[in-house]
């Protein structure tokens, strides 16, 4: 297959990824906020009764399905930035749901991901890198992301509200982009090494462990504060991690111009305030935090 149609499989089924996730996660956050504060464990527990909260996984499972596609055909550094752009897609979703329109800040965060976004994917190299990476390079990257996850966990027990759910979203974002890495390598793996010894490598059962760890954190920031809290963190950390964990593991590069690098720095930068105003819309917030409608009103 050829590089640009590699390229195009990637990007499309990272949109469609993008898409899937952007709804799942307002689904999940939107029945999270409704269950009182509990151990994480019993929360999962509690949500896993609900059929919104499982639409909202079954979206996520279709997410993580079409990111491995995407993974299997472009580098991480093109993918993770795509991933990143959900809220383009929740937060119409949200703004349909509650019957009105998406007011003028609201489309300018859209528009300032979209170019950002757009910018940087169009001015990354499309060499996918390597396909795995030595023990060493894993073991220290997960030494890393679990360091780091560990720490914002561990400061989130001493916080409330929306500290404890920023410190939440933190560990939730290095360890998403780290699922992203391994889920790249599991991908390649199932596609140049065949299926028949998949379930004899590490990937699959590390990922299963990840995407536990993943959905604990990230619930539990969900049910501590509103979306505009946590969304944006992960939508920030998920994909600076994951371009990071890729050049170290895959050696992927981005621009090898120092004029490219620049501008693909500004790129992520635009982007990144796109989703700083699109988390802080109403639309992101929990139904508590919204004013009753008048008809209602006692």
């Amino acid at each position: 297959m050829s590089a640009t149609a590699s390229t195009i499989i990637a990007v499309l089924a990272g949109l469609g990824a993008a898409a899937a996730f952007g709804l799942g996660v307002a689904l999940q956050q939107y029945q999270a906020r409704q269950e009182p504060s509990r151990a994480p464990v019993r929360l999962l527990a509690r949500l896993a009764r609900n059929r919104r909260w499982l639409a909202g996984i079954g979206l996520a499972v279709a997410a993580y399905g079409l990111q491995a596609m995407a993974l299997a055909f472009g580098p991480l550094s093109l993918v993770a930035p795509l991933v990143a752009t959900d809220l383009l897609f929740a937060l119409p979703a949200a703004a349909f749901w509650e019957r009105r329109r998406m007011c003028r800040a609201e489309w300018a965060g859209a528009a300032l991901v979209g170019i950002g976004v757009g910018v940087f994917v169009a001015s990354a190299p499309t060499q996918a890198g390597r396909h795995d990476a030595p023990a060493r390079d894993w073991l220290a990257a997960f030494g890393i992301v679990g360091l780091v996850a560990s720490a914002a966990a561990a400061m989130s027990v001493l916080r409330r509200s929306a500290y404890r759910a920023a410190l939440l979203a933190v560990a939730a974002g290095v360890v998403f982009g780290m699922t992203a890495a391994v889920t790249l390598s599991f991908s390649r793996l199932f596609l140049f090494g065949g299926s028949s010894s998949i379930l004899a490598h590490w990937q699959p059962w590390v990922l299963i462990s990840l995407g536990i760890a993943g959905l604990l954190l990230s619930a539990t920031a969900y049910q501590a504060g509103a979306l505009r809290t946590s969304l944006p963190i992960m939508d920030t950390l998920e994909p600076i991690s994951g371009v990071l964990i890729g050049a170290a593991l895959f050696g992927e590069r981005l621009a090898s111009s120092p004029a490219g690098t620049l501008l693909q720095v500004c790129a992520a930068a635009t982007a990144v305030t796109g989703i700083v105003v699109l988390g802080r819309s109403s639309l992101t917030g929990s139904a508590r935090e919204r004013p009753e409608p008048a008809s209602q009103a006692s």
